[in-house]
């Protein structure tokens, strides 16, 4: 029998030679030698069929400077990986509206996409007249913006999948419905699929996000993970959650780290982590920048920036927050009434901006505050904000307020975005990035050098709880996934003297918009 765990000892890597592909008008110059798992991929319409028109599972090696085209759902057996070179382009064929037509790829081994700065990979919509793509006139428009109509299935990582390692990799439009099958993923029939599910029977899998973007769900981006170890690293998040969703919902035993991020226009949440009771998940969360986030989610008991709920924890610090429904929330009562693992949290050093803390019109009457009251959020030293902490309840929640007056004290002063400006009015809603958008810091900015770091002195020291168990046990950064020297390690970076995802140094998040 194959085994199911990867073992890149086991598997051959084939050195090819340099070459030069042009694609989209463009020379793509590939310079150092590719790898190569298995097989050669060489037809470009998948799957394949058998002689009886089954679909047969996909392994191999898909080559860079090709176009795949995917028909139908995708199988990834158990033991069995597919490999995709810098510079390939993936088009699925769907339409959303039937989970025969909304084509996923199922993952019970590996799926690895080694995608490079100069040559990325693809995985998006087949573009027709009857499924067309989004663009910067949807600006807040659920109905109509094709970002949310969830036109095929995305990764759905089963209980014996290993690895998903997305590198440099654009994913788009997913969300399409789950069928028959749902309940052996925890869903519902005609529920929206996530763009990367991971539930491994036992043991843990393992989801290594780096350097890619997200553009476009119905629901939750990466959603709903559970037994994973986590390595989510320097990524766009864009235009994810129609009328509700995450950038990224982590459950339950979830295990790592979301840094240098940058969530922008997200239903809910940019980054959310949610448990179960008597399940421990411990999830660092630093370093990110949410903008625009949580005004698609009406609900209440929904948050809209960063938000750990039941028996969930980590350190979080180093995030800028700007123009979302509310900061930082460690939940006392979430939707499910269940409280997150104070104990083992740790929080400081992020900051705040809204830019305007007056009632809105429209919507539900949406405002935006720094923290929202009658939680366990206390505005902690280093952070930048305009919370007042109020009495703490017997409960341990924290009944402060919020000074409106505020509103505009704490910016960031990004390099290239108008805080005030993209505040006025319904701007606020916008989900689109703006073309030339830059997060870097200015000079002057109240962030530069208010980051806690590996060698930091006094206030910028690096935290530690030592009645917390669990954060002295993994760490921050965390080592669940080790690093050998390999292609399938996480290239982790560690928290920034400077607060956000891109900070004066250069490291972190290289991404242009």
């Amino acid at each position: 029998m194959k085994k199911h765990h990867f073992r890149i000892g086991l598997i051959a890597m084939i050195p090819v030679v340099m070459f030069s592909c042009k694609k989209d008008g463009e020379n793509t110059n590939i310079s150092k030698p590719l790898t190569i798992i298995g097989q050669s991929i060489s037809d470009t319409i998948l799957p394949m069929k058998d002689a009886s028109g089954n679909s047969i599972p996909l392994k191999g090696t898909m080559l860079a400077g090709k176009t795949y085209h995917i028909m139908s759902d995708v199988t990834i057996n158990a033991g069995d990986t597919v490999y995709l070179q810098p510079g390939v382009k993936v088009l699925i064929h769907g339409d959303g509206l039937s989970p025969a037509t909304s084509p996923a790829f199922y993952v019970n081994g590996t799926l690895v996409s080694a995608g490079s700065k100069e040559a990325q990979n693809w995985f998006t919509v087949y573009e027709t007249a009857s499924v067309p793509k989004s663009n910067s006139t949807y600006k807040d428009d659920v109905v109509n913006d094709p970002a949310y109509k969830g036109y095929w299935g995305g990764f759905q990582c089963g209980p014996t999948a290993d690895l998903l390692l997305l590198r440099w990799t654009h994913v788009e439009y997913t969300g399409g419905p789950w069928g028959n099958n749902a309940a052996d993923f925890g869903f519902a029939p005609g529920d929206a699929r996530n763009a990367v599910y991971m539930n491994r029977a036992a043991g843990f899998s393992k989801l290594i996000l780096e350097d890619s973007w997200f553009f476009g769900s119905k629901d939750d981006c990466i959603g709903k993970c559970q037994n994973t170890y986590v390595s989510i690293m320097r990524n766009t998040f864009n235009k994810l959650g129609g009328t509700g969703g995450e950038g990224v919902n982590l459950k339950n035993h979830v295990f790592g780290d979301m840094a240098y991020n940058l969530t922008y226009g997200i239903a809910t949440n940019g980054l959310k982590t949610a448990g179960a009771t008597g399940v421990n998940t411990l999830v660092n969360i630093y370093n990110n920048t949410l903008v625009n986030c949580g005004f698609r989610q009406t609900k209440a008991t929904r948050n809209g920036s960063i938000n750990t709920e039941t028996n969930t924890g980590g350190f979080i610090y180093n995030n800028i927050i700007v123009n979302c429904k509310q900061g930082l929330r460690i939940s006392y009562q979430s939707e499910k009434g269940k409280p997150s693992d104070t104990l083992n949290t740790s929080y400081g050093h992020n900051l705040t901006c809204i830019g305007r803390g007056t009632q809105m019109g429209g919507d539900a009457q949406q405002y935006m505050i720094f923290i929202e009251p009658n939680q366990f959020t206390l505005k902690q030293p280093g952070d930048l904000n305009g919370y007042t902490n109020g009495p703490i309840a017997a409960n341990g929640t924290n009944a402060g307020t919020n000074n409106p007056n505020d509103s505009l004290k704490y910016d960031p002063m990004f390099m290239n975005y108008d805080v005030a400006k993209n505040s006025i009015g319904k701007e606020y809603r916008n989900s689109v990035i703006p073309a030339g958008a830059d997060f870097h810091l200015k000079t002057g900015s109240p962030a530069i050098g208010a980051g806690v770091y590996k060698g930091g002195a006094g206030a910028n020291a690096m935290p530690t709880k030592p009645s917390a168990t669990l954060l002295t046990q993994y760490g921050f950064p965390m080592n669940v996934l080790p690093v050998t020297g390999s292609e399938f390690d996480p290239t982790i970076t560690g928290p920034n003297k400077d607060m956000g995802a891109f900070p004066t140094d250069g490291t972190g998040n290289q991404h242009t918009y």
